[in-house]
């Protein structure tokens, strides 16, 4: 059961990207149902605001219920988990100064120019994310606001969810700036976009120290990445059908399916020659893992004045050993008008570079045994001293924060080889 709940993420996400791919695919539009979805999709980002909620489109009951058919015996989900797995949802919200289709960086994701890098990269444009209780109950929020990044979580709450304790996570903060002190303590944390900009460096320096060279972020030929893009639609508009079922609760039901294991064959077979080229991608495997059921599997839409308001999937599709009666819906509904622009809270916490030096001192503190220099002086590190240290993987703001807190050369080569 957890692995099919951790699985819920991922298997929404595919149906999310399988029916937005169809928005822009012209092909399937000698069909009906096919054009429907196409253009309901096509109008989801008329608006400048748009709110995406993800959850269980089950009760705790079902949701039980669906446990005892998918687990072992005497390994079943207990009710208050069940209940807790009804109760959350997950939502992301998107704003802008004007409509989100014309926004560079969504015309640049569709197109394929610049896929991984592009969402969020305009002006004016602001995303909040948060899991939550259907009941109103806040576990974690995170904002995008302006430029700058805003976090908050109930440590407790989101250490429940996992099934674990917090405690000790709690007590541990004491030992870190104030700033994580008031992240542990619930309370709203700010990191600028030039502190996030810097740590990005920083870690790109100390991934090329550690592979021996510069460390670049890995990017994607514009051209192999609309290939790519018009390769998916071709392999799609050959699979996947619609059918027409008519009204259901004042909206237009539209059930998109696709024979599962044909599909991921036809998907791996056409992208691989054009992804041979792409570092990592050219090990891709010919044909799909054997554990894809070699059955149909579909998805419902539902779309209400001409714009998808819902699409629910089924996980019980997604393993072929499970009987028939066995459902497990996970939905997600879109909501173009009663989305609220993010807003950056007032009274957060900022994060500056001076608290991540001294985290990351604290944290090689732990693992030196507590034995930081001991609060005296040493000698200044020489410039060879220096690039040897920072060769090992650390960026060199650490090492000099190292230094100054009384550890010799000795001392922080010692801790970089103990804690490598």
């Amino acid at each position: 059961m957890r692995r099919a709940a951790r699985g819920a993420l991922a298997a929404t996400a595919c149906t999310v990207v399988l029916a937005t791919g169809l928005a822009a695919c012209g092909t399937v539009k000698q069909l009906t149902a096919a054009e429907k979805v196409s253009d309901a999709f096509g109008k989801i980002t008329d608006g400048k605001t748009l709110k995406a909620e993800l959850s269980f489109g089950a009760t705790a009951d079902e949701i039980i219920a669906f446990d005892k058919l998918a687990s072992a015996k005497g390994d079943n989900l207990d009710r208050k988990t069940a209940e807790l797995m009804a109760e959350l949802k997950i939502s992301v919200a998107v704003s802008a100064d004007k409509p989100l289709k014309d926004l560079d960086s969504f015309k640049n994701a569709q197109s394929g120019a610049d896929p991984l890098n592009s969402l969020g990269q305009d002006p004016g444009f602001d995303v909040a994310y948060a899991l939550a209780g259907k009941s109103g109950k806040s576990y974690a929020e995170l904002r995008w606001v302006d430029g700058n990044f805003y976090l908050k979580a109930d440590v407790d709450g989101v250490a429940q969810l996992a099934g674990e304790d917090a405690g000790e996570l709690k007590d541990a903060a004491s030992a870190f700036p104030k700033v994580i002190q008031d992240a542990v303590a619930g309370k709203w944390v700010e990191v600028e976009g030039k502190a996030l900009k810097d740590l990005a460096e920083q870690a790109t320096k100390a991934a090329g120290s550690k592979a021996g060279g510069a460390s670049a972020a890995p990017s994607v030929d514009p051209k192999v990445a609309s290939g790519l893009v018009n390769t998916v639609k071709d392999v799609l508009s050959r699979n996947v059908t619609f059918e027409d079922k008519g009204k259901q609760d004042g909206a237009e039901h539209i059930y998109v399916s696709a024979p599962a294991k044909a599909l991921a064959d036809d998907l791996l077979k056409s992208v691989k020659p054009v992804l041979k080229d792409i570092p990592g991608m050219e090990k891709l495997p010919g044909s799909a893992p054997t554990d894809i059921p070699d059955k149909k599997v579909g998805l419902d839409v539902f779309i209400k004045d001409g714009s998808v308001s819902a699409i629910s999937f089924d996980l019980a599709q997604i393993d072929s050993k499970l009987p028939a009666d066995a459902h497990l819906p996970v939905k997600v509904t879109f909501s173009k008008d009663a989305a609220e622009a993010p807003k950056a809270p007032d009274g957060a916490t900022k994060f500056a570079m001076a608290d991540f030096e001294q985290i990351v001192t604290s944290m090689m503190g732990s693992k030196a045994g507590g034995k930081i220099g001991g609060g005296g002086t040493a000698a200044a590190l020489t410039d060879a001293q220096l690039k040897e240290l920072t060769a090992k993987g650390i960026p060199e703001a650490q090492i000099k924060v190292l230094n100054q807190s009384g550890m010799s050369y000795e001392q922080i080569k010692q801790l970089l080889d103990a804690t490598s």
